[in-house]
């Protein structure tokens, strides 16, 4: 069965990729910290909105049905 990849060797593969560690060297400069903290906030905020706009359309489509 020469030339078959089968599901294993994927396997096998992917965890030595991904989880093995491997030395990397980066950088990560004092601005990095403020752009993750604003980009969190962004994300809260966006779905606090979302959820506030489809909260009110709920309660105005009920507001309707009794009127």
């Amino acid at each position: 069965m020469m030339g078959q990849l089968n599901i294993k060797h994927i396997f096998l593969v992917s965890f030595i990729i991904f989880f093995i560690p491997q030395p990397v060297a980066a950088y990560l400069d004092p601005g990095f910290g403020s752009m993750v903290w604003q980009v969190v906030a962004a994300v809260v905020f966006g779905i606090a909105f979302t959820l506030k706009i489809y909260w009110i359309k709920l309660k105005d489509f009920f507001r309707r049905t009794k009127e």
